[in-house]
């Protein structure tokens, strides 16, 4: 369990989350939506451990800043990527904090081709990862991410450079990660998407959390149109599934 209590962060003199405080169960695939500036990404980049603040942010008991231990997968927006190094090679550095660079193991290997083969980037795993279009660089970032056996993943925007088909490809896959144990913790601007694969969603705005709970009483709430100036509708499909679309004109 993460619990986040009274959380502040403040970066080059602006406060970017205020006396923040939420929690985030063990094994669920969580979501962060709101609208740009909400301080989804900064909240990422804390619960990482990488960011400075104040409050508390502890994981099983333990402030995150402290831990050492912790086996957390990071997919950013804005990777930095080594140059020179293909596709095969960068999900490689997914084990080697566990095999060390270049000693791979061969259950490592065998786990690396299933990835490859599984988020479509065999036949391109010779390719420098700087020659990719941005979908292809999304799923070799998330890739890596999975050849690290995480226990926490954090995803921002993961689908953001992806086609319909490989969005739905590349959520399927951490739902499947997410089954077996792994906590996921995600920023979408899609909400219907958000709705469809996380158990929970948090709203954030101005950098306080305006409601957290389950997805599907999240996703009618108040809050959630609050959030968003209250310029979105919902709508409810036949089979129950809810649909988010940003209001025209006002209506």
């Amino acid at each position: 369990m993460i619990l986040v209590d009274r959380l502040d962060v403040t970066l080059s003199g602006k406060k970017i989350l205020n006396d923040l405080s939420l929690s985030i169960p063990d094994g669920v695939w969580s979501c962060l939506v709101g609208p740009n500036g909400a301080g989804k990404t900064t909240l990422l980049k804390v619960l990482l451990g990488n960011t400075p603040y104040s409050g508390s942010v502890t994981s099983n008991g333990e402030e995150v800043f402290r831990s050492h231990q912790r086996n957390v997968a990071f997919v950013p927006q804005q990777p930095h990527i080594p140059q020179g190094i293909t596709v095969a090679e960068y999900v490689t550095l997914g084990r080697a904090k566990k095999d060390g660079w270049g000693n791979e193991s061969a259950n490592s290997r065998a786990l690396i081709a299933e990835i490859l083969e599984l988020t479509h980037l065999y036949g391109m795993h010779k390719q420098l990862v700087s020659h990719l279009s941005g979908g292809e660089m999304q799923r070799t970032l998330i890739a890596r991410a999975l050849a690290q056996e995480p226990e926490l993943i954090l995803l921002d925007e993961p689908t953001s450079a992806l086609d319909l088909h490989h969005q739905i490809e590349v959520l399927n896959n951490l739902q499947f990660l997410q089954e077996r144990g792994v906590t996921i913790v995600s920023t979408m601007h899609d909400i219907t998407l958000a709705a469809m694969y996380a158990e929970r969603i948090i709203v954030m705005q101005s950098g306080r959390v305006l409601a957290e709970g389950d997805a599907q009483e999240i996703i009618h709430s108040a809050e959630l149109r609050k959030a968003f100036d209250d310029r979105i509708n919902v709508f409810t499909l036949d089979s129950g599934r809810p649909v988010i679309v940003a209001k025209k004109d006002g209506k």
